[in-house]
């Protein structure tokens, strides 16, 4: 999808130095040979910014700071709590999520509202935490530098077609770049942090589960392209996937979530808030110039 927002001459320009520059920052790492601590937060930094740019987001202060405040719990309880997280509702209703490195996490405001409980959203949450905390995003980065495709990729995208990189949706090539490339190892990996996360922080961790058959259920039901299910594209879910899952729940508690929690009193005024938005906006394709 391609966000209908008109960028300014000067905001072009703007635009096409910040592309520049993060991509001679992914030139120079590559010749690093490595991604540091300080080096994944620039790289999360800089592409942040180009997605916060083009991509419309829910400005709603008290929905932000509702994310922002569960978001932050659970990272407290994760494994890397030093990474200033940062967390963003995208006004889109397409169904997504994603974490940059240094923790810049994207949750789609379709997503938000096909859960129906605290668990289920905080089990988005702390999936995409669990990336950053397994430095996934870096890993991969890393990985990539090494063959040089990731430089080609940008160099490609960002210098040899410059028009093009502004009229695409910032938030697919947040998603490409860093999401896309994570295996099924990577989303195991992750599940099983948001399962420890979640019982960290005492929720219930049957939420993830709940959630994933549903959407699951709904991407077999409406098979079409229109599908708004977009979170399958860039995490890969299967049956095995959920069952992995449920062993991991009852692994970590053989006596099952008594103690911890499912919902709370504030998430139905939450959900009801967000669902009395004004509809998101249109995508609308922006002309290419010639």
């Amino acid at each position: 999808m391609t966000f209908g927002r008109r960028t300014s001459p000067s905001g072009t320009r703007a635009g096409l130095r910040a592309a520049r520059g993060l991509a001679l920052g992914v030139v120079a790492l590559g010749l690093a040979g490595c991604v540091s601590d300080r080096q994944e937060q620039q790289l999360g930094d800089r592409v942040a910014a180009q997605i916060d740019a083009q991509v419309p987001m829910v400005h709603d202060a008290p929905l932000a700071l509702y994310v922002s405040n569960l978001g932050g719990m659970i990272a407290r309880h994760s494994d890397r709590p030093d990474v200033k997280y940062r967390f963003y509702i995208v006004d889109t209703d397409q169904v997504n999520a994603f974490a940059l490195p240094g923790g810049h996490i994207y949750i789609n405001r379709g997503l938000i509202e096909r859960t129906r409980n605290v668990a289920e959203l905080s089990s988005v949450l702390a999936h995409e935490i669990g990336h950053v905390a397994a430095r996934h995003g870096a890993r991969n980065l890393q990985r990539q530098l090494r063959t040089s495709s990731l430089v080609g990729v940008l160099y490609e995208m960002i210098l040899g077609r410059e028009p093009e990189i502004l009229n695409q949706d910032a938030l697919n090539l947040g998603g490409a770049l860093w999401s896309a490339s994570n295996s099924r190892a990577d989303e195991a990996e992750a599940d099983r942090l948001a399962v420890k996360y979640l019982i960290r922080t005492g929720v219930d961790p049957s939420g993830m589960v709940q959630l994933l058959r549903r959407l699951m259920r709904e991407e077999r039901e409406h098979p079409e392209p229109g599908n708004q299910v977009a979170w399958f594209s860039t995490h890969p879910t299967t049956e095995s996937r959920v069952v992995n899952a449920e062993r991991e729940i009852r692994a970590d508690l053989p006596l099952g979530p008594r103690s911890l929690a499912l919902d709370n009193a504030s998430f139905p005024a939450f959900l009801k808030r967000m669902e009395s938005l004004p509809p998101p906006p249109i995508p609308v394709p922006l002309p290419v110039p010639q």
